[in-house]
C-alpha cells in the first residue's frame, strides 16, 4: 500500500526534523559536583542562576539566562578563562521558536590543566536580541558577525555588525534550516544580476547551483563519449621541457592530434 503525502504537509519540516537519517547517540553527561569544574560552578552560581550544568566530553557546560551572558563571561575571564575560542548558534526555530547559543571558553593557565574548557549555553527567541561580548573578547567580533550573517541574530553594541561571509546585499541567512539547500530565488539570479544586469536574465538563465548535476555538454569538467580529448604527450616528445623534473604520473597534454572516444573504457 502506498501512503500518499497530504497536500498541506510541511515537507521541509519532515526533512529536517525527523529521524529520516542516521541520528548519532547523545554523548554521556556526568555531574559537575565532585570534579575540578565544581569550583568554577561555585563562582558562577554565587551571583547567577545556573539552569543546568554537566560535564560532556571533558568540558563543563553551564546553561544560563541570556541576560546573564555578559556577567557570566566577565566572571569566567576573571577566574582565568581568557580565550573565547568559539561562538555560534543552532536553529531550533521550527521545533520551539528558539535559537540555541553556545560560547566556548578556554584557559591555558598551568593549574587549569584538569578544567581546561567551559561552554556557556542559552536560548534566544526568534525575534530577540542578545548583548555582544566583543568588549570582553576580541574574537567575538568575528564569531558574532558570522552568527549575524548566517542566522540573522542581532548582537547589541557590537562595534561593526555586518555580513562577514556573504555579500552585503545578499538576501536571507544560509545556515537557517528554512533556507533552501541550493539557494532561493535571489541566490539563483545574484551573479547574473551583478555581472550582466537583470536585462540579461532571459539570455543567460538562472545560476545552476546543483553540485550533483552533470551536463552532457560540459567537456571541460567531464570526459564524454563523442567529444574530442587531448592526447597524452611524453616528455621525450617535448624536449623544451626536459629542464623540469616531473612526476611519472603527469603527462603534458596538447590538442594537435585529439582523439575521439568511441566508447567508454
Amino acid at each position: 500500500m502506498v501512503r500518499r503525502q497530504r497536500p498541506n504537509a510541511n515537507v521541509q519540516k519532515q526533512v529536517h526534523y525527523s529521524d529520516r537519517f542516521h541520528v548519532v547517540r547523545s554523548t554521556p553527561k556526568t555531574p559537575v559536583v565532585g570534579t575540578p569544574y565544581e569550583v568554577i560552578y561555585n563562582h558562577l552560581n554565587y551571583e547567577h542562576q545556573i539552569l543546568e550544568s554537566y560535564i560532556e566530553l571533558n568540558c563543563a557546560v553551564f546553561w544560563v539566562q541570556k541576560q546573564d551572558l555578559v556577567s557570566v563571561a566577565q566572571v569566567l575571564k576573571k577566574v582565568g578563562y581568557s580565550t573565547l575560542s568559539e561562538m555560534s548558534a543552532i536553529d531550533f526555530l521550527e521545533q520551539r521558536d528558539q535559537f540555541e547559543l553556545f560560547y566556548q571558553f578556554a584557559s591555558y593557565l598551568p593549574n587549569f590543566a584538569d578544567k581546561r574548557r567551559v561552554r556557556v549555553k542559552c536560548t534566544l527567541g526568534a525575534q530577540e536580541r542578545v548583548e555582544s561580548l566583543s568588549h570582553l573578547f576580541k574574537s567575538a567580533q568575528w564569531s558574532e558577525r558570522e552568527a549575524y550573517d548566517m542566522f540573522g541574530i542581532v548582537f547589541e553594541n557590537h562595534p561593526h555588525l555586518r555580513r562577514i561571509l556573504m555579500p552585503e546585499d545578499w538576501v536571507g541567512h544560509p545556515l537557517l534550516k528554512s533556507y533552501p539547500l541550493k539557494g532561493d530565488e535571489h541566490a539563483a539570479w545574484y551573479e547574473v544580476d551583478k555581472i550582466f544586469g537583470k536585462e540579461y536574465r532571459e539570455i543567460i538563465g538562472p545560476e545552476q547551483r546543483d553540485s550533483a548535476r552533470v551536463d552532457e555538454k560540459d567537456t571541460f569538467n567531464f570526459s564524454k563519449v563523442g567529444h574530442e580529448q587531448a592526447k597524452g604527450l611524453s616528455l621525450e616528445d617535448n624536449p623544451g621541457k626536459h629542464a623540469f623534473q616531473k612526476s611519472l604520473f603527469v603527462k603534458d597534454l596538447h590538442t594537435n592530434e585529439p582523439t575521439e572516444l568511441k566508447e567508454r573504457p
